[in-house]
């Protein structure tokens, strides 16, 4: 059974006395016991570097404020499991960096998400890092293409780099829609378990590039 925990109504109590002088691990102890405001201490103490690391690690601002959502949403959901003699800083961490990793590495499993990145690439900032990142896309999928067959490659250039239609490259190779259709659809299978075996590589792109897409 999913437990559903509306978090904003956990985190907007009373406001916290000034609790200066308490240890962390008696904040810790009182919110394994439910201690709203315990909770919130933590939360106004952590969410910020939190965002801080999910953005570094993502570039994406939406995807850092989920990863804030979803550290303090599971911290709450498991207090009572919390051990208040160890630090709670490098769990939330932790929490963050899973749930960061989980949710690319799914991204890369995702036809959807792999596709708009290989054929629709974002506009480059002018800055050092995202040119080295979209260098780094631009030769990963041109080295997938290089792997096609020969005249499966040209088709498959004609319909993604060309822009022309079935018919239009049927029309000047002189062989049927069909058969353009058959050697595109034969073409992206094989650039995406090209993918899949490298799984790490699309995962590194997507982690750059997410906050484009």
């Amino acid at each position: 059974m999913k437990i559903h925990i509306n978090l904003s109504r956990i985190i907007q109590p009373p406001t916290l006395k000034n609790n200066t002088g308490i240890s962390e691990a008696t904040v810790i102890k009182r919110m394994s016991e439910g201690d709203h405001l315990a909770f919130r201490q933590i939360f106004n103490q952590y969410k910020d570097p939190i965002f801080g690391y999910s953005y570094k690690l993502t570039k994406s601002p939406t995807l850092a404020e989920e990863a804030v959502q979803e550290v303090f949403l599971k911290i709450w959901q498991n207090r009572e499991k919390l051990d208040a003699s160890r630090p709670i800083k490098p769990y939330l961490y932790k929490i963050a960096q899973n749930y960061v990793y989980n949710t690319l590495r799914n991204a890369a499993y995702s036809d959807k998400l792999k596709e708009q990145i290989f054929y629709n690439p974002p506009v480059c900032r002018n800055v050092t890092e995202d040119q080295v990142v979209y260098r780094d896309l631009e030769a990963f999928k041109e080295k997938a293409i290089n792997n096609l067959p020969i005249r499966r490659q040209l088709i498959f250039r004609m319909s993604r780099v060309e822009g022309l239609s079935h018919e239009e490259i049927a029309h000047r190779l002189n062989i049927s829609p069909h058969t353009v259709k058959d050697q595109i659809v034969k073409a992206l299978k094989t650039i995406k378990e090209q993918l899949h075996i490298h799984t790490d590589i699309a995962v590194s792109i997507i982690f750059s590039l997410l906050l484009f897409l």
